[in-house]
């Protein structure tokens, strides 16, 4: 499947070869075009790999969810959503809906960015019209190793439920593996919960570094664990979410938002998983620079708060880009979504480009508009 024979077909014409060797490189170049369509299957696997297209694959960040009717009545059959998330094939099935509703060219698998900390004992639940809340992590508590141990075990069933999906998913729909980066994930296991200024979780970086730096890595070691379980179960590719990218002084980004997420791939690479993998540092403006360079990801997932045309040219040419609709946008849809959409196609007409939100659906957001999304990118 890797080998490839770059052979010219005018060569093939025009040169001056015996017949029986034309027959021998005519035999290898088909086998070589058999190859190609089996190893090209999925627009967004394309995509991935660095090839352009006249219409880029789609998919919707949080596309199982709640602006769904049939995800909301499958969540009421649920007690709780980390059951939800640890319940393979219900999490199977409502990883399948937004497909088999809109046929996006890739599936997310459906679970939480926060089934980490739960993995090590943080006392994560949801609460209704309030969000995830955890116990703290205060800065007297100790790093306990065994856990990491006990996360491919706590976690094998979303290893399951990416199994069970890709068993269900046609070929060409790729299947999306995540976890949330380590620095978003600490926030909320030091904050308890969701925060505005993180101010629990800045203050360990600056007066308690040492604590912070040892945490960072606990949690970027679980963050392996977990995209291995996903990697080996099936997922085609592997996102990094890292939301609050922006919460983090600029003089820190190397250490707390690049190197982390360039040690996880390095870790996924030396244990032979070969996903290409999306990275998404919400907000951090210019810093996306340096994270392209230096994050050795396969794609770079932009947010709406980013200018399309200027990423464009700030980019190398080569490097797939996924984004980067408002979520507003596509609530309010008409005319004013299809032009946001327009100059988004424009703007990355000329690379690989995976058609996004720059963050997730929300709740309110009306069926039509995402067909009407979904039309209006596919008719380019």
């Amino acid at each position: 499947m890797g080998i490839k024979l770059w052979i010219n077909s005018d060569f093939l014409v025009k040169g001056c070869y015996s017949q029986a060797l034309l027959q021998h490189l005519t035999i290898y170049t088909n086998i070589y075009l058999v190859i190609e369509n089996l190893m090209t299957s999925s627009p967004l696997l394309n995509a991935l790999a660095g090839k352009k297209s006249s219409r880029p694959p789609l998919w919707m960040m949080r596309q199982a969810g709640r602006y769904l009717a049939e995800y909301r009545a499958v969540r009421q059959s649920q007690s709780d959503f980390i059951s939800f998330c640890l319940n393979s094939e219900k999490a199977c099935e409502v990883t399948l809906q937004p497909i088999q509703r809109f046929d996006f060219d890739a599936a997310i698998i459906f679970s939480d960015i926060l089934m980490i900390p739960w993995a090590l004992d943080r006392n994560v639940h949801f609460i209704p019209g309030t969000g995830p809340k955890l116990t703290p992590w205060t800065i007297d508590i100790p790093l306990d190793n065994t856990l990491l141990d006990k996360i491919s075990t706590r976690l094998a069933p979303i290893g399951k439920t990416v199994q069970l999906t890709r068993s269900k998913l046609a070929a060409e729909k790729a299947l999306i593996g995540f976890a949330g980066a380590p620095w978003t994930v600490i926030t909320y296991m030091i904050e308890g919960g969701s925060s505005r200024d993180f101010t629990d979780t800045r203050q360990w970086l600056w007066f308690h570094p040492k604590k912070f730096e040892a945490l960072l890595d606990y949690v970027t070691e679980a963050t392996i664990h977990f995209l291995v379980v996903q990697a080996r179960a099936g997922a085609d590719v592997l996102m990094l979410f890292d939301s609050w990218a922006n919460a983090v002084p600029a003089e820190r980004r190397e250490q707390i938002v690049v190197a982390p997420i360039r040690r996880i791939i390095r870790a996924l690479r030396k244990l032979g998983l070969k996903q290409p993998v999306i990275g998404f540092p919400k907000g951090i403006g210019e810093g996306i620079i340096n994270y392209a360079e230096e994050a050795e990801i396969d794609a770079l997932a932009i947010d709406h708060m980013t200018d399309a045309a200027w990423v464009n040219k700030i980019l190398p040419k080569n490097m797939p880009v996924q984004g980067n609709l408002d979520p507003l946008s596509l609530l309010v849809g008409g005319s004013k979504m299809t032009k946001s959409i327009d100059h988004i196609l424009d703007s990355f007409k000329d690379r690989p480009h995976i058609f996004n939100l720059g963050h997730g659906i929300t709740p309110p957001t009306p069926i039509c508009n995402v067909e009407r999304m979904v039309q209006w990118v596919r008719k380019s």
